[in-house]
Order: C-alpha cells, then structure tokens, then sequence
C-alpha cells in the first residue's frame, strides 16, 4: 500500500477541496491538486509519524491555498479529520464481510437461506472448513471429504464459535440463532466464498501454477528467482513448504511459529529403528493446500508486500477443485510419467486431472500456457493398455498443447532440450555442461540468447532451467533479468543436493519417488563421470503400488549397487514393500551365472526375515550381485556411504527434504541429509581404525569374511 505520507498528501488536498465547496469524487488529479501536491512538497515537519498540529496546519493552509480555499478557514482541517476518522472505520472493518453480499460477490447460488430472514443479514469475519479451526465470527463451511464429512461437524463448529453454516444438507439439531445456508455443493462453494472474502488474492498477484509429474518443486523456485531478480516479491507454495522470503507460513497465511519444543534440534541424526520423536518441526499438509488456504495464503502474502507468487499445483489439487477461483496468469506443464494411480485409477484420468489448470486459461491479454515439448518414458496407453514398454518415450505435448486452446485462446511458448525439437521450441537448451557443483546452459529464445551458470545440479534440471527461462519470457521479462536469476538461483532442498563433508566421492539427496524421476536422477548422476553409482531408495506405503516393481528395475538398470530399504512405510507392512521393489530384478539377480548355482533360497529380503544358518550365505550373496535389502533406512545410507571408493557417487533418493519418516500412523525424525552427513563424519574413523568397509557386514580387515557385524558400530 501507499506510504502513509503519500496517503496524507491526498488526503490533505482532498480535505482543502471539499472545505472549498467543490466535488473530490474522482480518483484522477487534476491541474489545480497538483499544484497542491507539489507545494505540499516546500512544506517541512508534515507527513511524519511524529508530526504535531502547526505542521499540519500549515500545510492544510497551503493546501487550500492552490485549490482556492480560504487560507483561514478551519473547514480543511474538520474535513481532514473527517476523513481520517472514516479512514479508521474502514481498518476496523477490515476481515468483516455481510453473509449474503460473500454469497452475491462470489456468485454462489443459493437454494435456502434457513432461520434468516429476507430484510436480515449477519457479519462474518472468517471462513473455516475444519471444526478444530474455528473462531468466533466464522462461517462454517460443511465440505465432504474422503474420510469425513462436515456437515458431522457442524454442531461442533458452532460450538466453536461459528455464527452460520453453509450446506447441502440441513443440519438437524443446530438452533434458529445459527442460519443455515443450502446451496448444491458446498464444497464447490467454498473457493468462491474464499475467493470473495479474501478479496481475489491472486488478481493482484503475478500468479505462475505448475503442474507436471515431476520438477514442479525446482522449477517453481527457479521462477521465483527470476522474478525477484525482476524486482518482484514472490512467495512459493509447494512441497518443501510455504515462504515469502525466508518466512515460513502457516497454511492460514500466518507466519508458522513452532508450538512446542524440538527435542532433537542439536542432534546431528537419529537413531536405528525409528526412534527419534519429531515435535516442533515445520511441515505443511499438501503440496497444493485446500481451496480455502489457498486464498489465505496468497492473501497472508499479498498482506506482506508480495507481487508474485509461485505454485505447485498437484493433479490431487487439479482433481478436489483446491485451485478454483485462482486466477493463473502463467500456467506451466513439465512432463507426465506414472504416479498417483492408487487415487486417480488410470492414466487417463491423471492426465485429465493435469489438463484442468490449462483448459481455465481463457484471457489472451494476460494468461500464457508454457509447455514442454521433450518426451518422457511412455506411460500406459491411453485406451487402457497398460503393458506399453516403457523404455519408449512419448510426447504429451500435443494434448497439453490442444487443453490449453491450441494458441487460440491465449498464447503458448514452448520449450525443449532434445536436438531434434530444436526448430519447434520457443525456448530451447542448445546445450549444456555438467559438473556436481554448477551446470551451464547456452538458452535460445525468441528475444535473443544467452548463457548462465546455474547452481543446480544433474542433468534433470537443464529441463527445468528451460521451464523457467519459458514463464520470463511468457511474463515478457528482460532477458538480461532472467539469466541473472538462472545465475542467482541455489540449490532446492532435498532436490538433487549435494551433502559435502570434505569427502573425496560426491553424496547427493533427491526426492525422486517415481520411476522417470528416479531414472533421470541415476543417469544425471552417472553422466558426472562416476565410476560406480551406489543408489538408496524405497517406496512409500499406502501410496501407488504399481509402480514399486517398476523402480526397482530402473535401480537395477542404471545402478552399480543398490541400497533397497524403506521410505515411509505408513501401515503397510515394510518388508512386503521390499518385496514388490525387488520383483522388479529378482528374477534377472537369480539367475545371474555367478549366482543361479549357490542361490538355493530368496536371498534378496531383509536379514531379519533371513534364518539365522543362512544369514552368512544371505549376505555372501547379496556382496556377489551387489544388491542389498535393509528395511532400516539408517543402516542403508551407512552401508552405502561406507562402500564408496573416491571414484563412486552415491544417491539417496525418495524422501528429499523430508525430514522424518512415517510408520504406521506416527511420525518420526530422520532426514537423509542429517544421516548422510553424520556417516561422512564417523565412517573414515571407523576404516582408519582398520575396518573393512568395501562389502557387507563390516569386518576387521584380514578378517574371515561375515564373522561379526559393525556396520552399527
């Protein structure tokens, strides 16, 4: 907002010229008031926080002067205060809207309006979806979900404080103090209402949605660096979190302060057999927040000087309507492999979900679709084969293209980093250097070309600098501007980053968590100039099943070794986990030459599940074909560090930033980086006191082979 000298200036000429006798209804300033402005400026001591009544009465005086006012006259000074005092009245009825007009102004039809009369209406100052977060004044609004219904908790949300509830059922039991409001749906209700209270947040934001199965989380903090490198204020909505500037927010729009201590907050790591507690931590619920946080958020932002902001924007989201009624101006598509079939069923509808955020774009003057050309590993058909090889690779560019108007109804810029989509894209990568601390891209646009060092790392992001460097150009920045913030641009947490100790061998962290993600990371890895690559992975519990098979064969595919172990369990049972990862090359390890004659068993599990007379030929074979099963992420990442050789590279992938992990229904502390960086430090000990490392167990050097474990030493 204006500053409060600028608002008292106009303030100042306003009252001069309503004291005057003439009429100050229009917002534009004429010859006469801006005079007065510019005299107000040879006025000293006005204006300040600390000014006192002969500075403003002096100014008033000159004020009224250029309008043709009585220099003398009090009237300017009784106007001004007037003014001031609706000024106040308007901040203190700030957060209050009318139930009725929130209905009118968000265009929700209404079917009843139950125990409010037609002359009648009520002040509401917020809207809640959740029982637990209600404040007085609230409307509740009673949205069906998966598990829960509120309209179940709608006599608790008045209990709370809610003064109506809004409905597509009435609520028995609620009494005729409480209005009710029936509408169709009441969750499709919901983001207009939000939309309506908050004012449209993101009308008056710089609002970029990407959506795309993977490089959403990097691509969104790449646009954020280049539009602060365009002077704009740009918070992020996403995965790792919700931030303007270095400021955590809640999924209200508050700023997040920690509600309890952190008892591990000096620990260096955690403990074997998810033991450590996470209290005190910051995490958000959803990539996407729901359709009311949405608004808040962006309003919480708006609050605090942002211009722009960033989002992901999950094909859960696309699917639960959490993003109707934001207003995108760029909306980007990264790439479309398997994911999330255990919530959308098929590929068709994951697919369908993604296009929803393009087929909303409809204003040419403003709106801009970017689009990737390149094509991903081939998905399952669309008409529902889902044995398609999928080490093809296919486009969806075409449909993503075709969702978004085709060019027709808002303008698309495209782009691309294979060789052969050189001449289609607007944006294209002609080429690109790795290396494990910086990559540099030579980009062509249509506004010219140029060349940035990146500080992100692997072949992954070469595609999301493109991305990037697209919505600048859709946004007609600068192109000077957007290769500064390609160059300004960090690592993103838990994205491709490197944990650095001073050992000679690269340990790097990444989120991938599906198949395509988890091969681009092992070969961006690989394209470094790594001897051997040594992969960590698993899989989540009560996730998308289908694709655990899958990304074990791309870990056996690309990988020299392999650390098979858990992600977040949830309630499934982890070693059936390891189970369906390791389907994926079970049957090639067992009937390797070197092995098929001794593998008399299935080796290829956990030792726990191992008897006890076979656990020495369980581990001789597991070093023979170099692919481990360990249910305890902890032991993995040390066994996987302590293994490589100044030549190697290890990655640890599938939870990223994630800092704990899940079993059963409770949370605990475990970050990969926090581990990763707690081997690097005792491992060395641990071998200079003459450990043998190279393979599993641990042993003294000299040593007969599996007498005796240290890895947990």
């Amino acid at each position: 907002g204006a500053s409060r000298a600028a608002r008292t200036r106009r303030g100042v000429v306003a009252a001069a010229a309503t004291s005057a006798g003439r009429e100050d209804d229009d917002e534009d300033v004429d010859d006469d008031e801006l005079a007065a402005l510019e005299a107000l400026d040879e006025v000293d001591g006005w204006g300040d926080e600390d000014d006192d009544d002969e500075a403003m009465a002096t100014a008033m005086a000159v004020a009224a002067r250029a309008v043709g006012g009585d220099l003398d006259d009090d009237g300017a000074l009784n106007e001004l205060e007037d003014l001031e005092d609706l000024e106040e009245e308007a901040e203190d009825e700030e957060g209050v809207a009318l139930l009725r007009e929130l209905f009118e102004y968000g265009g929700v039809d209404v079917q009843e309006w139950r125990h409010l009369g037609e002359d009648e209406d009520i002040e509401v100052s917020g809207i809640a979806n959740d029982s637990r977060a209600v404040l007085g004044g609230d409307v509740f609004v009673c949205c069906r979900g998966t598990e829960t219904d509120g309209h179940d908790h709608a006599l608790d949300a008045v209990a709370a404080g809610a003064v109506a509830v809004v409905c597509d059922r009435f609520i028995e039991g609620l009494s005729e103090d409480t209005p009710q409001v029936l509408v169709a749906d009441a969750k499709k209700a919901l983001p207009r209402l939000a939309a309506a209270f908050y004012g449209n947040p993101s009308a008056s934001l710089v609002t970029v949605g990407i959506t795309g199965t993977n490089g959403k989380t990097t691509t969104t903090f790449l646009v954020r660096s280049i539009l602060e490198a365009n002077d704009s204020k740009c918070g992020v909505i996403g995965t790792t979190g919700y931030v303007l500037d270095d400021t955590k927010l809640t999924p209200h729009g508050g700023v997040w302060e920690p509600e309890e201590d952190d008892p591990t907050e000096n620990r260096e790591c955690t403990a074997p057999g998810w033991l450590a507690p996470y209290k005190g931590k910051y995490e958000v619920p959803n990539t996407t927040p729901d359709a009311l946080q949405c608004q808040q958020l962006m309003a919480g932002m708006l609050d605090n000087g942002a211009t722009a902001t960033a989002m992901e924007v999950s094909s859960h989201a696309l699917a639960q309507g959490r993003v109707e009624c934001v207003d995108f101006d760029v909306a980007v598509f990264t790439n479309l492999t398997s994911d999330h079939l255990d919530f959308h069923g098929t590929m068709d509808a994951y697919r369908e979900a993604k296009a929803e955020l393009f087929r909303g774009l409809t204003d040419p003057e403003r709106q801009r679709a970017v689009i990737n050309l390149d094509p991903s590993p081939k998905s399952p058909s669309r008409d529902g084969d889902e044995s398609g090889d999928e080490s093809e690779e296919t486009s969806e560019s075409e449909f993503f293209i075709a969702a978004a108007g085709g060019g027709d109804r808002v303008p698309i810029v495209t782009y691309a980093t294979h060789a052969t989509l050189s001449d289609q894209a607007d944006v294209f990568v002609e080429k690109a250097e790795l290396s494990l601390f910086e990559t540099l891209v030579s980009i062509r646009t249509p506004v010219g070309n140029f060349d940035a060092a990146c500080g992100l790392v692997g072949e992954v992001n070469v595609t999301n600098i493109a991305a990037a460097v697209a919505v600048g150009v859709a946004l007609e920045i600068p192109l000077d501007v957007i290769a500064a913030g390609v160059e300004a641009m960090e690592p993103v947490p838990g994205r491709m980053e490197l944990v650095d100790e001073g050992q000679p061998f690269p340990v790097i962290v990444d989120y991938a968590h599906t198949p395509d993600a988890l091969r681009r990371a092992i070969q961006s890895v690989r394209r470094t100039g790594a001897a051997n690559v040594i992969t960590v992975f698993g899989c989540g519990g009560d996730r998308d099943a289908s694709k655990r098979a899958e990304m074990g064969r791309v870990a056996d595919e690309l990988s020299d070794i392999v650390f098979v172990t858990n992600d977040n369990p949830r309630t499934e049972d982890p070693y059936a986990i390891l189970d369906d990862i390791t389907s994926g090359f079970r049957d090639r390890v067992y009937n390797l030459e070197a092995i098929k004659d001794e593998a008399m068993f299935p080796f290829l599990k956990d030792m726990y599940l191992i008897h006890p007379n076979a656990r020495h030929e369980t581990m001789k074979l597991q070093n023979a074909c170099r692919r481990y099963v360990m249910v305890d992420r902890w032991f993995a990442i040390r066994g996987a560090i302590a293994m490589a050789t100044p030549d190697d590279a290890v990655l640890i992938c599938g939870k990223g930033h994630e800092d704990y992990i899940v079993v059963g229904n409770k949370k605990h502390w475990f970050d990969d980086r926090a581990e990763a960086r707690d081997a690097l430090r005792k491992i060395v000990t641990v071998q200079e006191s003459g450990v043998d490392t190279t393979n599993l167990p641990w042993g003294r050097v000299g040593a007969i082979a599996g007498n005796g474990n240290m890895l947990d030493a």
